[in-house]
């Protein structure tokens, strides 16, 4: 009896484990695909490079405005991803100008100019040629402190004088190129040039053979680099994957 019941447990347990081989296989669904990287979404950041003088001084005699200065300061703006590789965006940026320190040439020699302010307000047509990678043109408004010099002195006539109207705030026109690399999905860094170019102004200067006019043309070559954050980074969620197909079954 019992060597019965030994053989019917065996034979029940091959018929179990029969009947699971005959069972169809399944397996876990693949994960879903990561989120598509988007450049899409406002950004605020900061900046900081230099300028180089590009303008001219004409008293006298016409002096060109080269030299350097240092700029600095806050900017914002918005992308909008058209599609895989094409990105618009718009942008704007405001901060501080140091003076510019004039190089001595000709028969006038400016001393360095007044500090001020330096602002544009741009948009960008980008060309996403790597997913975290951006290139991008822009052009647009700027407005600034005109390259005023704060006094001069000139071999011929001999002379010096100091301004005696003070330095204004001038618009004009910029453009330029740049590329942005996305350090991660809310931080990027990026590196631009700019040409700046402001309207030109006249001014007066106090001589020692009385007042003379003077005429300012402001301009000059913006490289800088900038640090941004981005509040919506990243594209549409990815869609979800296709559900299961039908069980395949296993014939023998």
């Amino acid at each position: 009896m019992t060597r019965g019941i030994g053989i019917a447990s065996i034979s029940l347990l091959f018929s179990v484990a029969a009947l699971a081989a005959d069972l169809p296989a399944t397996k876990a669904p693949p994960p879903p695909p990561p989120p598509v990287f988007s450049w899409q979404g406002p950004y605020l950041g900061v900046y900081a490079g230099a300028l180089l003088g590009d303008g001219n001084f004409t008293l006298l005699s016409s002096t060109p405005l080269r030299g350097e200065a240092f700029i600095g300061g806050g900017t914002g703006g918005y992308n909008w991803q058209w599609d895989e590789h094409l990105v618009f965006g718009l942008e704007a940026d405001f901060g501080y100008r140091g003076p510019l320190q004039v190089a001595r040439v000709n028969f006038v020699s400016p001393s360095s100019t007044y500090g001020g302010v330096l602002g544009t307000a741009r948009a960008r047509v980008g060309y996403a040629f790597a997913p975290r990678w951006l290139a991008y043109a822009t052009g647009g408004f700027i407005f600034g402190t005109n390259f005023t010099p704060r006094r001069f002195d000139s071999i011929l006539p001999l002379t010096f004088g100091e301004v005696s109207t003070g330095p204004t705030v001038r618009p004009g026109w910029t453009g330029g190129v740049g590329v942005e690399y996305a350090w991660s999905d809310r931080i990027s860094v990026k590196a631009e040039y700019l040409y700046a170019g402001l309207a030109s102004s006249g001014v007066s200067y106090a001589t020692t053979i009385g007042a003379l006019p003077a005429n300012v043309r402001s301009a000059g070559h913006v490289v800088r680099g900038g640090l941004n954050y981005h509040f919506s980074f990243g594209g549409p969620p990815a869609p979800p994957p296709p559900p299961p197909g039908p069980p395949s079954v296993v014939t023998k």
